[in-house]
């Protein structure tokens, strides 16, 4: 074989691959859209991270755990990733475009592309065992501060959506755990049974003024789901038993809409269990006006002049009221 031939393979073999990709304007600024293997992505990669360039560093600290959560997602053979990571090429990346092939190319070296968004998702890529193509938005030719810039105002101006929306929309997408969907029915009736005190009270899909919000209630609900007291009752008699909770805080309460505060909500569900015990021990039942006298006392405290108090607040100043109350007597010997 001609060694001509063979220079010409070898020469062929060093050949930088491309990649076809979009350009785009935007005022002054030109980047391009593109899908890029991960496994030529990836070992290319840096990120200025603040603790450990305090000079120049502009990222967060990397989470691994959560790029293992983005890994895993994408093995497991249904999820899908649309979002770009945000790139800014480096001098040292050579990138070029092709405008006849509407290809880009770039040199192959550590440090070719900075991370400006998308770090985890790019992390995760590389965890996954499956190597999938990564989406791409590279830009070219930004200073360190334009590069600082631009990172202001990705996490500036995107939104994340409300969490209570996501939880809303769950049995839409049906991944709604079995907890999740009974949490989602207790929301509703509490919502609307007429004998609720949370009727009309709730949001469903974002924080409100004066409304219990579903972050919220699921965290509160949580609390009593997996107290030992509901353990043995059917889901009807639970239901029941969180009305006649609920109900009977409301019935004391000077200032009715004290209910609703998302931290004063969680607080009394802190004390759940406490005070479900306390009032079989002493009235045998836990219908609303047996609880009502069980937590007439914590629902009469007086939380003026503390500011604004956390749940954490509400529930130590809530504990302290009620056990100081609790007292033995000789029949209960």
């Amino acid at each position: 074989m001609p060694s001509s031939f063979i220079g010409a393979v070898r020469m062929a073999d060093k050949k930088e691959p491309s990649y076809p990709a979009l350009l785009l304007s935007q005022n002054k600024r030109r980047f391009y859209f593109s899908t890029i293997p991960v496994a030529d992505l990836f070992p290319n990669c840096f990120v200025a991270r603040r603790e450990e360039d305090p000079q120049q560093g502009f990222q967060r600290a990397l989470s691994e755990a959560r790029a293992d959560d983005i890994g895993r997602y994408l093995a497991a053979g249904d999820g899908s990733i649309p979002t770009n990571v945000v790139l800014s090429a480096q001098g040292e990346a050579n990138l070029r475009y092709n405008p006849r092939s509407k290809t880009i190319s770039f040199s192959r070296v550590p440090r070719a592309f900075l991370v400006l968004d998308g770090q985890h998702r790019l992390w995760g890529y590389a965890k996954c065992p499956t190597k999938h193509r990564v989406p791409v938005a590279i830009y070219e030719g930004l200073s360190r501060a334009e590069e600082a810039k631009l990172f202001i105002d990705i996490n500036t101006n995107q939104r994340g959506v409300p969490a209570a929306l996501l939880l809303d929309i769950k049995q839409l997408a049906e991944i709604e755990s079995e907890k999740e969907s009974l949490l989602r029915k207790f929301f509703d009736r509490l919502q609307n049974d007429p004998n609720s005190a949370l009727n009309g009270k709730l949001s469903p899909a974002k924080s409100k003024p004066n409304r219990i919000s579903r972050v919220a209630f699921n965290r509160s609900m949580n609390v009593a789901l997996n107290s030992e007291v509901v353990r043995s009752l059917a889901t009807e008699d639970i239901y029941r038993l969180i009305r006649n909770y609920i109900n009977s805080f409301d019935a004391e309460l000077p200032e009715k809409t004290t209910l609703t505060k998302a931290s004063y909500f969680e607080a009394i569900f802190e004390m759940f269990d406490e005070v479900v015990r306390a009032t079989m021990t002493s009235h045998s039942n836990v219908k609303q006006p047996s609880l009502q006298g069980t937590i007439r006392a914590i629902a009469k405290l007086d939380f003026g002049g503390r500011g604004k108090l956390t749940k954490k607040g509400y529930t130590d100043l809530m504990q302290a009221a009620f056990r100081k109350g609790v007292a033995l007597s000789a029949d209960m010997l």
